[in-house]
């Protein structure tokens, strides 16, 4: 099974037009925690990257946000993985922000 049809199988079901934002972001991924925590930081660079408000980057917050979520949820098959998952998950998105922060004209 492919990350996208694991992600689709997940219920409750994601809104269709979320689902197939996010199917673009998944299906060059392999499986596993990782690759959601990859997908969830490449959708927050795209979101803290655009120059303004428009539908898709509305649908990669959400996305982020969804891919985070799924990936505790599979983390959630090993419960002792779930303090590594939780502090990854963490250490990537500061590390965003901070680049992010650093770069603009009010944070550098």
């Amino acid at each position: 099974m492919t990350l996208a049809e694991w992600v689709a199988a997940r219920a409750p079901a994601a809104p269709a037009e979320l689902l197939a934002h996010m199917r673009r972001d998944l299906e060059v991924r392999p499986a596993g925690v990782a690759s959601l925590l990859d997908a969830a930081e490449a959708a927050l660079e795209r979101v803290l990257g655009a120059s303004g408000t428009e539908r898709r980057t509305a649908l990669d917050l959400l996305s982020a946000d969804a891919y985070v979520t799924y990936a505790f949820e599979a983390a959630a098959d090993d419960p002792a993985s779930l303090i590594e998952t939780a502090n990854e998950a963490m250490g990537r998105v500061s590390a965003i922000a901070v680049r992010h922060l650093d770069a603009s004209p009010r944070g550098g």
